[in-house]
């Protein structure tokens, strides 16, 4: 019975012995697992760092190229929006041109309507046909009292001899007359035919709108 004993003592105690020698292998397995954990880790973070600084370095070179290209942006954007400002001013200033100008027109247009009226009217009143039809009336009728005169009165041919001198001479102012009638026409010088006249005149280039 001791001697099992013993053998079961000892047997106990080569079966510890192995289990810590397999615990101690396993312990130092461990390490050397943690060992290569932590030096890839430390790889991982100084990979991680160095990528991160050059994110950072790139990033911060776009954002100067973006940040110059909105600085270049707005200036021209700004300028864009004076010269805006400008033509509309000078829209502006020309819309106040024009509406003188228009005034003006106005103004100009009434006074030649009235002057043209005015000379309308001057022609009618010089170049009425009564002006001309009394004076040959008054002429006939001196005729006709000269022709009454002489009816009633006995003559000598020096007497006819003059008056056929006379009536040549009065035919030939007559005639005068109605040459003088016939080369020069009245015109029309009313305010329509005026302003129908300026209608049918073509712009010039610088009037063309």
């Amino acid at each position: 019975m001791d001697r099992e004993r013993e053998e079961a003592i000892r047997e106990r105690i080569r079966c510890s012995g192995k289990a810590r020698t397999e615990n101690a292998a396993a312990a130092g397995d461990l390490e050397n697992i943690r060992e290569r954990a932590l030096e890839v880790f430390a790889n991982y973070r100084k990979t991680k760092a160095v990528i991160r600084k050059e994110v950072r370095k790139e990033c911060a070179s776009e954002i100067r190229h973006l940040e110059n290209e909105r600085s270049q942006r707005e200036m021209v954007i700004k300028e864009k929006m004076m010269e805006i400002d400008r033509l509309q001013e000078r829209i502006g200033s020309l819309n106040n041109e024009v509406f003188g100008l228009r005034s003006k027109s106005k103004l100009w247009e009434h006074e030649c309507a009235r002057i043209s009226d005015t000379y309308h009217r001057m022609v009618l009143y010089y170049s009425n046909p009564g002006l001309v039809e009394i004076q040959l009336q008054v002429v006939s009728e001196y005729v006709d009292a000269l022709v009454r005169f002489v009816s009633v009165h006995k003559w000598d041919r020096e007497t006819a001899d003059m008056a056929e001198k006379y009536c040549d001479s009065i035919h030939a102012k007559l005639r005068e007359v109605i040459r003088g009638i016939g080369v020069n026409p009245k015109e029309d010088t009313s305010l329509v035919s005026a302003r129908k006249n300026i209608d049918t005149v073509p712009a010039d280039s610088d009037t063309k709108i």
